[in-house]
């Protein structure tokens, strides 16, 4: 009887110790896998982050000047039946000025970067 019950201890701390293992294991496998995603989030951040900065940057080079133009607007639309608008210089001017500053802006219209 003695040695039924030695092997049922033998076989009994061998499990055990198996389920121990691989538990472990398991443990350690995990821990590796977070390693990765974080250091995967950390490069993601990254980047996003300077593309905020650069994005930023061009918001605060950005200077934006509101005018309400309502003098000329009604000569325009006298004659609904004309078919040809005529712009006088000081509106021309303004048009290319507000074209010209919108395009002076750097970092909206950058081509994207492609990561690796």
């Amino acid at each position: 009887m003695k040695l039924r019950y030695v092997l049922m201890l033998c076989v009994s701390l061998c499990a055990l110790t198996s389920l121990m293992s691989w538990r472990s294991g398991w443990s350690a496998h995990t821990d590796h896998i977070n390693a990765l995603a974080a250091k995967k989030k950390q490069k993601a951040e990254k980047a996003i982050q300077a593309g905020e900065q650069k994005a930023a940057q061009a918001t605060s080079e950005g200077k934006v000047i509101y005018r309400t133009i309502t003098r000329d607007v009604v000569k325009y639309v006298q004659n609904p039946n004309r078919t040809r608008c005529d712009f006088d210089d000081e509106s021309v001017r303004l048009r290319q000025r507000a074209i010209d500053a919108a395009n002076s802006i750097s970092g909206f219209d950058a081509g994207a970067v492609q990561g690796k």
